[in-house]
C-alpha cells in the first residue's frame, strides 16, 4: 500500500470500534477500527490466521462524534500527517502508526492474538530523579 493512498492533511472526524469481547483481560482488545476523515474511512481489520493488520480505504461514513472512544477524542479535528505500516522480521503487516497534528506518533494499532491493541505515543519528558518517575504497567 503506498502511502499516498492514506488521506494524508484530512481532518479527522470521528473514530468507531469494536470490542474483541474474548480476550478476558484488562486491555483493550479491538475487533475493528475506523478512522473517519473528510473524504476517506480509514478501517482497520485483525487477521487472525496470521496477525496482521488489514487496511480498507474507503468513501468516508457519516460521522458520529460522540460514539467516539474518549482514548482518542483529543484526536479529532486534527490533521493527519504521516502514517507507518510495518512489517515485522518475518515480513507480517502488524501494526500501524498514525502522527496527527505533528511528525511524531500519535497512536498505534498492533495485531496480537487475533485483535488489535491500540497504544497511544507520548514523548519522553526529562524527570529529576528516578522517583519522579510513576510506572503503571497492565498485562
Amino acid at each position: 500500500m503506498e502511502i499516498d493512498e492514506f488521506p494524508i492533511g484530512q481532518t479527522l472526524t470521528a473514530v468507531s470500534i469494536i470490542e474483541y469481547k474474548e480476550d478476558g483481560s484488562e486491555r483493550l482488545s479491538l475487533d475493528k477500527v475506523q478512522l473517519v476523515f473528510q473524504d476517506t474511512t480509514v478501517t482497520l481489520l485483525p487477521i487472525s490466521d496470521t496477525d496482521e493488520v488489514e487496511i480498507l480505504l474507503e468513501t468516508a461514513t457519516v460521522p458520529d462524534v460522540a460514539d467516539t472512544p474518549f482514548w482518542c477524542k483529543s484526536l479529532i479535528g486534527k490533521k493527519l500527517m504521516t502514517v507507518w505500516v510495518c512489517d515485522n522480521d518475518q515480513g507480517y503487516r502488524d501494526q500501524v502508526i498514525f502522527a496527527f497534528e505533528y511528525l511524531h506518533p500519535s497512536i498505534t494499532f498492533v495485531a496480537e492474538c487475533s485483535s488489535l491493541l491500540v497504544f497511544l505515543c507520548e514523548p519522553v519528558c526529562r524527570v529529576k530523579s528516578v522517583t519522579d518517575l510513576q510506572y503503571s504497567q497492565v498485562f
